[in-house]
């Protein structure tokens, strides 16, 4: 092949020119690819080494607590060191809520701190979370360290824990209230944190699931956001009747205004009647008082009562929520002792509602959850020995045939011999009453046709009782502490569906007169419930009397730094 050499030359000086510059470029690239390496390597190891530091702070930290040295850090006290302890050796000391250089908060941390900023949104205080610590750390990110990750984990299991069951412990109000007392789960949940679940969608599991329990959050942000008026209390006497005129009447439509129980309207009343009349009766019904119309002391009492004060009463009761076991069941009972009444629920929906009788002030009915297992018809009554002494001794002294009339049999206390009243002492009895008392089935009978039975520490069940007229009040306290169900018959054709026991059957027992105990084919869960604030499900809120006089305590405790 012939080449001409100039071209040759040419060609030969070319490639070896480009072969040097390929080489000397690739010399170039592979220096810059060692160097990347090594600065990488070393930002590695950098890392590594300071997430190693962390770990290690961490570690030291909990081994001080273990000791026996103050959970205290800075100003915020340690309330979970045992938990964090057991959940950070299990993990390696690896951080939650910090970056890996340990100096800054991850996303998981600056969500629960919005989520801590805000819980005064379900009437618990920011400043039980560290909030005051934690804000100074966003404000001042220089100063975030390890010590902010056991901060932050501690707050998040307190919150966690109030969010499930509540901040206040009730038993240490009042001995008549047994909650659920459900206990968090702190390793499930601190390893939903490291799975990257959301904080929002994690405290939301915990949160009570009922509808109702939101209603009132939204209701607590509605009170809080809006500019409440300064009412001056109006005078309780007299009464305004219809047709009257009384300078009470514009600072009465200005509240039945901000309630909603009167529209919106610049009209001026100088008279008691129509739109404000029929706006009083609605209000009247909200609070569970006679909706009679007339604006008496109850009724004016009511509108005295602020916004403020209506928020601290949905702040109370948001806690009760939170006390509740929220599985209630499919198919239960509801009693509302302040609202003195009976609901049944299937699936959410109610199926019955009635009025019932409740403990008086002296003798309250408890608040606690169980499960109604059988029924008995034509009951007798063994009178409880507190009732014995203070109720039915003196009526005994007074006229020793009560016992009689009224169908009751004396026996020896912890025998069944029959006692003749007749050879009794009874002046010399007093707290000392060393009989049983029993009552036979019939009229008279105090428990009436039916009991309802949970077997229990109260020793409170539900029954009909014979004294039906107090029905016909609007606030009805006047049991010993059981409950008194205006229609058990109904009631308990209801609870006996499964058994296949209808009202015909029911009455067949009854007539019989005959005591008999029927079992429940399945148990159904009864809550005895204490609610002063809800909003029902057409979106109305309800107020109820604080017949116990429990609202006030717990608000004080609720709003008491926990130190």
């Amino acid at each position: 092949m012939y080449f001409n050499g100039s071209l040759f030359f040419t060609l030969s000086f070319f490639s070896h020119h480009r072969l040097s510059h390929y080489i000397h470029a690739f010399r170039r690239d592979l220096v810059a690819v060692i160097c990347a390496l090594v600065l990488a390597g070393d930002a590695f190891a950098s890392s590594a080494l300071q997430g190693a530091a962390v770990n290690d702070s961490i570690r030291q930290r909990l081994e001080a607590w273990s000791a026996g040295y103050p959970a205290k850090i800075s100003s915020a006290p340690i309330r979970n060191s045992a938990l964090l302890n057991a959940y950070y050796e299990e993990t390696g000391f690896a951080p939650l809520w910090l970056k890996d250089s340990g100096r800054a908060f991850n996303s998981a941390a600056l969500d629960l701190i919005a989520v801590l900023q805000g819980v005064d949104k379900e009437g618990l205080l920011p400043a039980d979370y560290h909030i005051a610590y934690l804000g100074q750390l966003i404000t001042e990110p220089s100063e975030i360290s390890s010590d902010a990750e056991l901060v932050l984990t501690d707050a998040f299991l307190f919150l966690a824990q109030h969010i499930l069951a509540g901040k206040v412990d009730p038993e240490t109000l009042t001995n008549e209230w047994k909650p659920a007392k459900e206990v968090v789960d702190a390793r499930a949940l601190l390893t939903k944190v490291a799975s990257n679940v959301p904080i929002a969608d994690i405290v939301q599991s915990l949160r009570p699931r009922q509808p109702r329990y939101a209603r009132l959050v939204k209701t607590l942000a509605w009170l809080n956001s809006t500019q409440a008026p300064d009412w001056e209390p109006l005078a309780l006497s007299p009464a305004i009747k219809k047709g009257m005129a009384d300078t009470r009447l514009s600072p009465i439509a200005e509240r039945l205004r901000f309630w909603g129980d009167l529209s919106e309207s610049e009209e001026t009343f100088t008279h008691y009647e129509g739109e404000l009349m029929e706006a009083v009766t609605r209000f009247q019904r909200r609070h569970g008082l006679e909706p009679d119309g007339v604006v008496g002391k109850n009724t004016l009492l009511a509108l005295n009562v602020s916004p403020v004060q209506r928020a601290n009463d949905v702040v109370v009761n948001l806690e009760r929520w939170r006390w509740l076991d929220q599985n209630m069941g499919d198919y239960f009972i509801v009693v509302n002792i302040a609202n003195f009444d009976l609901r049944v629920y299937k699936s959410n929906e109610l199926v019955m509602q009635k009025p019932v009788i409740v403990g008086r002030n002296y003798r309250k009915t408890p608040v606690f959850s169980d499960k109604i297992r059988f029924l008995v018809f034509n009951p007798t009554w063994t009178v409880p020995q507190k009732l014995a002494v203070q109720d039915k001794l003196p009526e005994i002294k007074k006229d020793i045939s009560y016992l009689e009339k009224y169908g009751f049999t004396l026996y020896a206390l912890g025998e069944n011999t029959v006692v003749n009243p007749a050879d009794v002492e009874w002046d010399k009895l007093h707290k000392r009453f060393p009989y049983r008392m029993v009552q036979a089935p019939g009229p008279l009978n105090a428990l009436g046709q039916v009991k309802f039975m949970f077997p229990n520490a109260y020793d409170v069940y539900l029954h009909d009782t014979p004294s039906r007229e107090l029905f016909s009040k609007t606030e009805r306290a006047f049991s010993s502490g059981c409950i008194r169900v205006s229609d058990p018959i109904e009631l308990a054709s209801k609870l006996l569906e499964p058994n296949g026991m209808g009202i015909d059957q029911i009455n067949e027992v009854l007539s019989s007169a005959k005591t008999t105990t029927v079992n429940l084919k399945t148990p159904v869960p009864v809550h005895i419930e204490y609610w002063t604030a809800w909003v029902d499900s057409s979106g109305k809120l309800q107020f109820r009397n604080d017949i116990y006089e429990r609202d006030k305590p717990l608000f004080s405790a609720l709003t008491l730094p926990i130190e």
